[in-house]
């Protein structure tokens, strides 16, 4: 995987779990939502797997959820 696809997933991953926080949270998330979109497009134009950046940004949303649980 290049340095590019990398970033490019790691952004992708990134504003999925930011966008399941703030739904999580109820704030407003249509700001969120098309970073995601953008996010996604980056990173499927580069030539990653968007069935792996969901799967992975799920993985990490549900150990942040654990991390944080009863805060």
């Amino acid at each position: 995987m290049s340095r590019s696809q990398k970033q490019a997933r790691e952004a992708a991953i990134a504003a999925l779990i930011a966008s399941d926080q703030a739904n999580r949270a109820g704030r407003h998330t249509d700001p969120a939502h098309r970073q995601v979109s953008a996010a996604l497009d980056a990173a499927q134009a580069a030539g990653c797997d968007l069935g792996e950046i969901h799967a992975t940004a799920d993985c990490r949303y549900g150990q942040w959820l654990i991390d944080n649980a009863g805060r």
